[in-house]
């Protein structure tokens, strides 16, 4: 048995519990998940008129743009993978765009950005020199 000090004792008493059980009625991933979504349809409403994103696969659910090459032998993928609205009156998000070749199933290349805008830009620019 340890011994503490009823001054460390009562500061342990004030601390937050930390559990993994969920907090009942509040589904905060799917309140979190809507919000990605939406900021994810906003923000590809920018680069709509792009000709080159016209060619590409979207999935809304999934937050992500798929580009085949015509050899359908490459992918390149830009995936939202993380949106959080509410964090010091702004949000952050974390975007990654990889290289796919689906005849080897290899990864040629992987980045992450912490911006949309120089995502969407990288993965307009990588898709120029696969065309």
């Amino acid at each position: 048995m340890s011994v503490i000090d009823f001054k460390s004792y009562k500061a342990s008493q004030n601390k937050p519990k930390y559990t993994s059980e969920p907090k009942v009625g509040s589904n905060l991933y799917k309140k979190n998940l809507d919000a990605k979504i939406k900021y994810f349809n906003t923000q590809m409403q920018i680069y709509e008129s792009n000709p080159i994103i016209e060619n590409c696969v979207f999935s809304s659910e999934g937050c992500a743009i798929k580009f085949s090459a015509s050899d359908n032998k490459t992918e390149v993928l830009l995936i939202l993978q993380d949106y959080s609205p509410e964090e010091f009156d702004t949000h952050y998000v974390t975007w990654e765009f990889y290289i796919h070749n689906t005849e080897h199933d290899e990864y040629l290349d992987s980045r992450f950005f912490s911006t949309t805008d120089m995502a969407v830009k990288f993965f307009l620019s990588k898709i120029k020199y696969i065309v």
